[in-house]
């Protein structure tokens, strides 16, 4: 039986996104100010200018925003990257049955060549993906699977993986 799964995780906004909106705001403000200035002084080709700077700054505003997708297809976990809704970026494509361990979110240190964070920003949802990967070693994923991703990726692990995992679970 084939296995896919799709999940789309927001990214939680921070202090520095919050930031980020204002500077952009008080720019374009002061812009559009400093052309309108200008423009009412005769330069009427101006508004042009004030147009696509409110058109900037509100395409900037909109690339705030980041998105994770979570796409399980059979063995493979790949995971995407949007930014604002209109750039997607494919950040890492795993095997599963490579996968070395899978565990809740913890501040414990893994011995890891790669961390991968795509994760809302929210700990309490978080897990860890240990595995290993042709091209960047043993990788560190950091991530929010819904249960539902979390019951596909788990059926896809080795079986040492599966097993374990079932003898903690009793």
């Amino acid at each position: 039986m084939d296995n896919f799964i799709e999940q789309l995780v927001t990214k939680a906004h921070t202090g520095k996104d919050t930031a980020k909106a204002v500077i952009i705001i008080i720019a374009m403000v002061l812009l559009v100010g400093v052309i309108a200035f200008f423009a009412f002084q005769g330069f009427i080709v101006l508004l042009m200018l004030a147009v696509c700077v409110v058109w900037g700054g509100v395409w900037l505003l909109k690339g705030i925003g980041v998105e994770y997708e979570y796409i399980v297809t059979n063995k493979e976990l790949d995971i995407d990257k949007i930014v604002g809704k209109r750039k997607r970026t494919r950040m890492i494509t795993v095997d599963l049955s490579k996968s070395e361990d899978f565990y809740a979110y913890s501040e414990k240190d893994c011995e890891c060549d790669t961390t991968v964070y795509a994760s809302s920003g929210l700990e309490k949802d978080a897990y860890c993906l240990i595995v290993l990967h042709s091209d960047y070693g043993k990788v560190n994923i950091i991530f929010n699977p819904n249960e539902r991703t979390r019951e596909a990726i788990e059926q896809e692990f080795p079986y040492t993986l599966r097993t374990r995992d079932n003898n903690d679970a009793k």
